[in-house]
């Protein structure tokens, strides 16, 4: 029997983004998640769970480990991206989100990820999610329709996620604009 495949975490996701930058000690990549001018704005990870992250993307073969000699200890681990974690954070990368209750996080990390690859690539990512956005539109805009007068509660509802993903639609052409200054 075969061991069943498991799909990576934004968390780790987001852990194979930093890696794809360089290789760095597990201390080191936690400070880097945790900084508040990056990715530490919308993502917290404890210590611990960062480790248990690390090993599970080696053992499923995205990254590697090797002990390197530091200045100040004798072996520290040191990971680095394989190339299937370097092909599995591209893709993830690149690709939209296919929930509207993504946006907030998932989204947000695949953007910092996409910016920092590049102003094309991230404005490659905002047109295809601005498309998704128009799909979940209209979707919510046919379920309205057909909708009865009575169903107060169900019209609210979906008035309530048609504001927000306009919302989202118009926050998209800003930060379009903003990556094209």
């Amino acid at each position: 029997m075969s061991p069943r495949q498991h799909t990576p975490l934004s968390l780790e996701y987001i852990l194979l983004g930093y890696l794809n930058q360089k290789p760095i000690h597990g201390y080191d990549l936690y400070k880097q998640i945790q900084h508040p001018a990056g990715i530490g704005l919308v993502w917290h990870i404890k210590q611990s769970q960062l480790y248990a992250l690390l090993d599970r993307l080696e053992m499923d073969g995205l990254l590697t480990s090797a002990l390197v000699p530091g200045e100040a200890h004798p072996l520290r681990k040191e990971y680095n991206i394989s190339s299937l974690g370097r092909q599995t954070f591209i893709a993830w990368m690149r690709s939209p989100v296919l929930h509207e209750r993504d946006m907030r996080q998932e989204f947000l990390a695949r953007l910092f990820f996409a910016q920092n690859a590049g102003t094309e690539i991230a404005i490659e990512l905002i047109t295809e999610q601005h498309q998704v956005c128009l799909e979940w539109l209209e979707s919510q805009q046919l379920r309205l329709a057909g909708l009865y007068a009575e169903q107060r509660y169900e019209r609210m509802v979906y008035q309530f996620r048609i504001a927000q993903t306009e919302t989202t639609l118009a926050w998209l052409d800003l930060c379009r604009k903003e990556l094209n200054q």
